[in-house]
């Protein structure tokens, strides 16, 4: 298939948000960025103040 600039809008006119969201996570997963964001992330309740 050739894509073309029509293509590609025809195709992201017809399709809604939500389906592109489901398959842009199922096909990417979750980011490194958002991980690493995860892993360092602190919480309040698991520390102690003296």
């Amino acid at each position: 298939m050739n894509l073309t600039t029509s293509v590609v809008k025809q195709a992201l006119e017809s399709i809604r948000y939500i389906d592109l969201k489901d398959w842009a996570s199922e096909a990417f997963g979750q980011s490194i960025l958002s991980k690493r964001k995860i892993v360092f992330s602190t919480s309040d309740d698991d520390t102690e103040f003296a």
